[in-house]
């Protein structure tokens, strides 16, 4: 159940994003995708050396890393300290420097900094609605006048919703065993979000169970919200940086500070 006073109830962030979501998640995040994501960014902005990014949240540091290094000033922010410190890890390893720093989204507050805030891989959403309009405001706040907001999150026309529960499992095997990641999920049109139980069992411990909702948008009413946090020149894109249909795997949205 949501509310509008902040977060979604029952949801625990750092439980939800863990050591589990990292090695379930690794397949699909495999360097070729890191690399494809990262240029298509850098061609959505046409990025120059000196960019400055507020990559926010950062996570463990996949698309900040290859941004700054191809010449951006990147900073990334995440309230996870491991993915923080496997984003520092990663970039030093390959010799680029990201300033990451400890932080909550929700409260970011800064003013005028960047001129791009990057919000990646469905980061927004799983707030209460009038949280997710302050966050909105919080990100253009933090840009430059001219700065840009580049919002990537799942194409609601491209999932199958249901009103009675479905099932998706992944399966991890590692030394330890086999491990599975199963989400049951249904989606209600009244308020728009999906609502879901995940259950993570590893091979040997017992099963854990992790409440989530995710609310997804229609182009037309997340450029709505855009253009009331004060956004203009809202333009949507397919994740391959084509024009944004309705058979597109992912929606992302480039945004305009006046």
């Amino acid at each position: 159940m949501s509310n509008d006073n902040g977060n979604t109830d029952g949801f625990a962030f750092d439980e939800f994003f863990d050591r589990d979501y990292l090695e379930f998640n690794a397949a699909e995040l495999n360097d070729e995708t890191n690399d494809n994501e990262a240029h298509t960014i850098a061609e959505l902005l046409q990025l120059q050396s000196g960019t400055r990014i507020l990559d926010l949240p950062c996570g463990h540091g996949r698309i900040a890393r290859r941004l700054a290094a191809m010449g951006a000033t990147v900073t990334g922010i995440d309230r996870s300290e491991l993915f923080l410190k496997t984003a520092r890890s990663d970039a030093a390893q390959h010799g680029v420097e990201v300033d990451y720093q400890s932080g909550d989204m929700r409260t970011l507050s800064i003013d005028g900094e960047f001129d791009v805030v990057l919000n990646w891989f469905t980061s927004f959403g799983y707030e209460g609605d009038q949280a997710l309009r302050t966050l909105l405001t919080r990100m253009h706040r933090a840009l430059v006048p001219g700065g840009r907001l580049l919002l990537e999150t799942i194409n609601l026309h491209q999932q199958d919703l249901q009103s009675h529960e479905t099932s998706h499992t992944k399966e991890l095997v590692t030394a330890e065993g086999t491990h599975f990641l199963i989400d049951r999920s249904y989606y209600d049109p009244h308020d728009g979000r999906i609502h879901a139980r995940r259950f993570i069992t590893r091979s040997g411990q017992p099963t854990r169970m992790i409440p989530w909702q995710l609310r997804l948008f229609p182009l037309t009413e997340l450029k709505s919200w855009l253009h009331d946090a004060g956004f203009a020149n809202v333009q949507a894109f397919g994740p391959d940086g084509e024009v944004f249909r309705c058979d597109s795997e992912r929606l992302i949205v480039v945004a305009q500070r006046q």
